[in-house]
């Protein structure tokens, strides 16, 4: 049982890391169309059609994507009053509840976003005239991503380390 967690946990971490290179990428990304649109627009005069709208969904992957990374390291905005205030137990099992409303939540926008998907599979942009489940897929990955995250937490990570560190989540 120690390897499959030791494995698991060295997965998650493969797989944040990996998060990270492509949030870069995505943000680099992202900055360029933006800088080209405005560039085009305004120095030559001859806007290109598409730079907004790819802007737009990479704006969109970056958000769902860098979700998934922020809720990993711990770093999305959180009201921790009730969490200060208790210790031991009841600080695990604010958490645990806390840990399992997200997952079911998570994993309801998993489940309809990709239902949607599904549905959607025919439209295209205007601009770029690519599928636009291509945009809408975004916001499953990221909330898949979470899920699993917060399967880890709830099954891999001790109780232990919730008291140490008094995480909210």
């Amino acid at each position: 049982m120690k390897g499959i967690r030791k494995g698991i946990l060295k997965a998650e971490q493969s797989v944040q890391n990996f998060m990270k290179w492509v949030l870069f990428l995505v943000t680099g990304a992202m900055t360029v169309v933006v800088l080209l649109g405005v560039f085009f627009r305004y120095v030559l005069e001859a806007p290109l059609p598409w730079s907004e709208e790819l802007a737009r969904y990479l704006m969109v992957w970056g958000a769902s994507l860098g979700a998934f990374v922020a809720f990993k390291e711990g770093s999305h905005v959180g009201v921790t009053i009730i969490m200060d205030r208790i210790q031991g137990q009841a600080a695990v099992a604010l958490t645990r509840a806390a840990q399992f409303i997200v997952a079911l939540f998570m994993a309801i926008v998993t489940i309809e976003g990709f239902i949607l998907v599904s549905q959607i599979k025919g439209q295209t942009s205007a601009a770029m005239e690519i599928p636009m489940g291509w945009a809408y897929l975004a916001i499953p990955v990221g909330c898949l991503l979470i899920l699993l995250e917060v399967l880890i937490m709830i099954f891999f990570k001790s109780d232990q380390s919730i008291e140490k560190r008094g995480e909210a989540l």
